[in-house]
């Protein structure tokens, strides 16, 4: 279904919503209107169930959903699944907000697809008052952006959490580890197997970082994120792993064998 011009245009920011007919996980049906009826809502689509951009997404907004609510907002999710399927992904996810199956149509009707899905904020008018349409699966905003703009909405204020480097934050260190987070040099005694995938040197140092904003966030969305950087010293090829870099070693005997 190609939608056009005209169709655009109506889904712009001060536009109506188009009140979808939705099915619940348990084969009921409602309206769209009754989702933002109460209080301004966010509402994603998202892309097939079981690609990683999915769940991705779907889980940045479980760990937003506390800040939502205190902008005075919900969430909700739609998806193109069947109610079973979203059903068994919201359990595996352990997502707190609901989440709605609808058909073809109904992502055309907010002029997205699986394959370019949206997020918007609604009001409790049913007005659209934030529209970010995806030029890629993975091209999912903020959700400090639609956070703000419900706040906006609601008058309530959220503050943003503060993100401290990894390494000067003691506390999370030792609630990860147990102990100091030390990011492992080629002289400690946790020397890993390793082997650049480019060059070929073993030689490599270790930093820990974190992620928030900017172009990265924009491309796989990693809000405040924590990730031990191991990076080969010759040819500074960089490979990202989501774990603490005391734990590295683990990782790095799994991928090798040893």
């Amino acid at each position: 279904m190609t939608t056009t011009e005209a169709e655009l245009a109506e889904l712009i920011v001060g536009a109506k919503a188009p009140d979808l007919t939705l099915q619940t996980p348990d084969g009921s049906s409602l309206q769209l209107s009754t989702v933002w009826s109460k209080k301004p809502v966010a509402i994603f689509f998202l892309g097939p169930l079981d690609g990683a951009f999915a769940s991705e997404y779907a889980t940045l907004w479980r760990d937003a959903d506390e800040h939502m609510r205190e902008a005075g907002g919900e969430i909700a999710a739609i998806c193109g699944a069947t109610p079973e399927e979203a059903e068994a992904f919201r359990e595996r996810w352990d997502l707190v907000y609901p989440l709605f199956c609808t058909t073809g149509e109904g992502y055309a009707a907010f002029s997205v697809s699986g394959s370019q899905p949206g997020s918007f904020v609604i009001d409790d008018d049913g007005t659209v008052r934030y529209a970010h349409r995806n030029s890629l699966e993975l091209d999912n905003p903020p959700t400090w952006d639609l956070i703000e703009a419900v706040s906006e909405l609601t008058g309530q204020t959220v503050e943003r959490p503060e993100v401290v480097p990894i390494g000067q934050d003691d506390t999370a260190s030792d609630a990860m580890d147990g102990k100091e987070h030390d990011a492992p040099t080629p002289t400690d005694d946790v020397r890993l197997n390793f082997t650049c995938a480019k060059c070929g040197h073993s030689d490599y140092e270790v930093n820990d970082m974190s992620t928030t904003g900017g172009m990265m966030s924009r491309m796989v969305n990693p809000q405040h994120r924590r990730f031990s950087a191991v990076t080969c010293r010759r040819c500074s090829y960089t490979e990202l792993y989501k774990t603490s870099s005391s734990a590295l070693r683990n990782v790095f005997d799994v991928l090798i064998g040893a």
